[in-house]
């Protein structure tokens, strides 16, 4: 059974609820876009989980009903908030979660196995209500009924949505095809300019989505670790192998909704300062890998910020000749260096998955292979080798 999101919105509006926010889901797709146009519900993007619950508390201070819509991955990035925000202080929230990984349902990709299995487990653990949705109409109802009984004893209450459970209202996107902007270059062509100027031995890592399954369709190469999950953590993962190997160069491949997601880190980068290190992002101010949901990166000059934080340098580009220069720029002198570019939302009609050939755990084994035997090093023994 399916629901439309526009039933479901009429239900919440119908029991008062006044705030939305949230981090996209590709199963919350259509959600996401209709509260950004519906003038009865307050909506805001939130850049992570933890944020989108503290907004949503404010909210409720102030008197309105509140719901924070997540994915389960999430659920572990509001644990300190829910415990020592919302339940110490007897704060109500709905949380509508996306369950991937159901135990019940076909396997899904690795990075969702293991929170899939433990969703129910942890929210118990957390002394934390919660009912499974039907997808019917009649159903979202009687989860709302008893969410208003939990509220009454200032507890939370989560819905857990599963995939397929919700369809597109009346020119909704879920299933449909994602809005365009008008930069120039694509992910695509951006990874195969940033992919002319590597060198062999140059080590790579890519945020979770669509830009690690275009790197991997353009040029996959053991010197890549390809982030499968963990949104936000792509440049520390970098920063962190950088510093450790300081003699090999680090790329860090991400994109918007990551940098904001935990942009503290640009400061703990600028104060570690591995000359080794370029930061490079995508930037097509949306979440295009769950959906299209805007992000707030159009109305931020993350550049700016990088470079308030201590990297070396820091730029913007818009076209292909400005991105090449900057690359160049980059990873001849010494970092580190920020190299934001906007790019716009379009991608090969059939983006290979990394886990289609490699694992997470033999991702791993291939990228630590190549920290230990640099490609260029082993080349040069085979050639010695040869001539002996």
């Amino acid at each position: 059974m399916t629901l439309s999101t526009t039933i479901l919105l009429g239900l919440l509006k119908q029991q008062k609820y006044e705030f939305f926010s949230g981090v996209p889901c590709s199963n919350f797709a259509d959600l996401f876009q209709q509260v950004s146009v519906d003038d009865d519900i307050v909506s805001v993007p939130a850049a992570s989980e933890g944020s989108a619950l503290s907004f949503a508390v404010g909210a409720t201070l102030a008197g309105r009903r509140s719901v924070v819509a997540l994915q389960n991955s999430g659920l572990g990035n509001i644990i300190n908030p829910l415990t020592s925000l919302v339940q110490v202080n007897c704060i109500p929230t709905l949380l509508l979660i996306s369950v991937r990984g159901h135990a019940d349902e076909p396997e899904d990709e690795p990075q969702h196995r293991i929170m899939g299995a433990n969703t129910h487990a942890l929210l118990d653990q957390l002394a934390i209500p919660w009912s499974e949705f039907d997808g019917t109409p009649q159903g979202f109802m009687a989860v709302l009924l008893k969410a208003e009984e939990a509220f009454e004893r200032s507890v939370s209450f989560a819905i857990l949505v599963r995939k397929s459970q919700l369809s597109a209202g009346p020119g909704g996107v879920v299933n449909g095809k994602q809005p365009v902007s008008d930069y120039p270059l694509s992910v695509g062509c951006a990874l195969e300019i940033v992919g002319e100027a590597l060198q062999p031995t140059d080590l790579v890592v890519s945020t979770t989505g669509f830009i690690s399954r275009e790197l991997f369709r353009l040029s996959d190469r053991r010197e890549n670790f390809y982030m499968q999950g963990s949104l936000g953590h792509c440049s520390a993962v970098a920063a962190g192998v950088a510093l450790a190997h300081p003699s090999r160069r680090v790329v860090a491949l991400d994109g918007d909704g990551a940098v904001l997601m935990h942009m503290g880190v640009l400061s703990t980068i600028g104060y570690a300062s591995p000359r080794n290190f370029v930061h490079i992002v995508l930037d097509n101010e949306g979440y295009v890998s769950t959906g299209g949901q805007e992000s707030t990166s159009v109305t931020s000059s993350l550049e700016a910020v990088a470079l308030a934080c201590g990297y070396s340098a820091a730029t913007r580009c818009l076209t292909g000749a400005e991105l090449g220069e900057a690359v160049a720029r980059s990873l001849s002198t010494e970092g580190p260096h920020f190299v934001l570019c906007k790019v716009n939302r379009s991608h090969s009609r059939s983006l290979p998955r990394v886990t289609s050939l490699h694992s997470p755990e033999e991702n791993k084994q291939a990228f630590q292979i190549a920290l230990s035997q640099p490609r260029a090093l082993h080349v040069q023994a085979s050639s010695a080798g040869a001539a002996r």
